[in-house]
């Protein structure tokens, strides 16, 4: 499905767009409908899991689909808007370098991780998670913003060279392994095990921080700054990195 991201003069020319699927050839409007005639802002009314590589390497377009998606959902995207009213398989926002990604369900393993076929994971750009996140998730992060209000899997945030990621629910096993750089914002108590704390200052940036995230996502999720304590490395002189974990 990653036609999708192409250029088209108008909504027509891509409802006759004709693809290949095994040794059967369809029309997009005879798999599903898309909705109005701006062909920036295209609506997928209906979508299902073996649809792959919607919105994969795209740039300046926005995209809205309802159902789920199959695998690389977003992969390699550079600028645009994809909102998913549904779940992605995995490889969702995988080695994203800009725009904004927002999943309002759950994504599978590798999500804002590496490409099947690279060792590079988010590069830059907004990722936004209401549900669940799989394993081996956002790997090798070199920059940009991810928000996961749900649980994450196991060998999350490995290599992570920097960027913010707020995770809000509970983190699997093996967390942050190789981390080098970034700021981690959770309640899972775990991850500060061999941090070091920082003292009681106050943190004026991550008010101005929250505030922003929460005018992208449209809603307010986040507790206040006194309810914060910041760690920062740990035993591994490499770890440059900080965490602020939520008191509850």
């Amino acid at each position: 499905m990653s036609f999708l991201s192409n250029s088209y003069k108008d909504a027509s020319r891509l409802s006759s767009q004709i693809i290949s699927y095994g040794n059967k050839q369809f029309k997009v409007k005879e798999l599903f409908n898309i909705k109005g005639s701006d062909i920036k802002n295209i609506i997928i009314q209906s979508s299902v899991d073996l649809m792959d590589n919607i919105g994969k390497g795209l740039n300046n377009i926005n995209i809205t689909v309802h159902g789920n998606v199959g695998y690389s959902f977003g992969e390699q995207m550079l600028s645009g808007k994809l909102m998913l009213y549904g779940d992605a398989l995995d490889y969702a926002a995988s080695g994203i370098k800009g725009g904004s990604i927002f999943i309002y369900g759950n994504s599978g393993d590798y999500t804002g991780g590496k490409t099947n076929h690279g060792n590079v994971g988010i590069v830059d750009g907004f990722l936004y998670v209401k549900g669940n996140v799989g394993n081996n998730s956002i790997e090798r992060m070199r920059r940009g913003n991810v928000i996961v209000e749900g649980n994450i899997g196991d060998y999350a945030c490995n290599d992570m060279l920097s960027g913010t990621i707020i995770i809000k629910g509970k983190i699997g096993k093996i967390f942050a392994e190789g981390i080098k750089r970034g700021t981690i914002f959770t309640k899972d108590k775990k991850v500060v095990k061999e941090y070091n704390r920082s003292n009681d200052a106050e943190y004026n940036f991550t008010k101005f921080y929250f505030k922003e995230i929460s005018n992208v996502i449209g809603q307010k999720m986040f507790l206040e700054n006194k309810n914060l304590i910041r760690y920062y490395g740990n035993t591994n002189s490499s770890n440059l990195s900080e965490v602020f974990l939520f008191k509850l």
